[in-house]
């Protein structure tokens, strides 16, 4: 079995390319890296001891199966979800903490790794969208009510968790600014997606794509279902070879948020820290 300090190492790096490739290339990972950390991934696992691997093994399936259904339907880069399945080949439990000395869990890595990765992507996306929106954000006035509620939910359940002493400071602050960026995401939602879309032409566009459907009007919708029974959000080989030609833009993510980098964050924070949850129920 490979020392925990240079399995935590590897994993360290190959999550960092990720992220640099995600931010410097266009949100663009090279499927040959991709495939190959999988190798390297799975190689690693065969490592452990054969509870380990089996256990390894099952988290990645349950990991790749609903990720490779995300990444058909458009949600979900495919370069996102097998990183996902490298981390869990990786790295299948959570290990001790390097800073946290509480006992963990042992619950899949993965799972500590996404909790962190939403939580710094959550504070990110308000952020970084309304401050370089080239127009005033507007607030969508229809959301208040909805944010606010978010946000009085929030309020309520840290005044409870404290009261009943399952949450100190740390996760008072954690909580807390969790609900004030959920709030911000919900009532700036318009301008943040504005930012995260750029209007193209089909025949700019690049197999692997995604088009913000959530962001065109039904008659959109309708015009180029009519030309393509395949057009979803996903953009594939056959749906390219059939609209190249039309001559009306499409709304596409090529702003979104280099999710990787936060898969990096993630990754790095849950072996410093741990699981953000026992940081919370403290």
């Amino acid at each position: 079995m490979l020392n925990q300090l240079l399995v935590s190492a590897i994993l360290i790096a190959i999550t960092a390319i990720y992220a640099l490739f995600d931010v410097f290339n266009k949100r663009n990972i090279p499927n040959i890296f991709v495939y190959l950390t999988v190798v390297v991934a799975f190689a690693i696992t065969l490592t452990y001891g054969y509870s380990t691997i089996m256990y390894s093994i099952v988290i990645a399936l349950i990991v790749a199966i609903p990720g490779y259904l995300l990444y058909k339907k458009g949600f979900l880069g495919g370069g996102d979800f097998l990183e996902f399945v490298a981390i869990s080949l990786i790295l299948p439990i959570q290990p001790s903490p390097i800073l946290y000395s509480e006992v963990q869990i042992p619950i899949p890595f993965i799972i500590s790794v996404l909790l962190a990765a939403g939580y710094t992507v959550s504070i990110y996306i308000p952020i970084y969208y309304l401050s370089k929106s080239a127009k005033k954000p507007k607030i969508d006035k229809n959301r208040i009510f909805s944010g606010s509620v978010l946000l009085v939910a929030y309020a309520i359940l840290i005044t409870i968790m404290y009261a009943i002493s399952y949450i100190g400071l740390i996760g008072i602050i954690i909580l807390g600014i969790i609900g004030i960026a959920s709030f911000f995401i919900i009532i700036y939602e318009s301008s943040i997606y504005s930012g995260m879309v750029e209007m193209v032409l089909p025949s700019s566009l690049e197999q692997g794509d995604m088009i913000a459907t959530n962001l065109m009007d039904k008659k959109d919708i309708a015009y180029f279902t009519k030309i393509s029974k395949r057009f979803d959000r996903l953009v594939t080989k056959n749906l390219l070879s059939d609209i190249r030609d039309v001559k009306k833009k499409l709304p596409v993510y090529r702003n979104s948020v280099p999710f990787a980098l936060f898969i990096f964050f993630g990754v790095v924070m849950s072996l410093i820290f741990g699981n953000l949850m026992l940081l919370i129920l403290t």
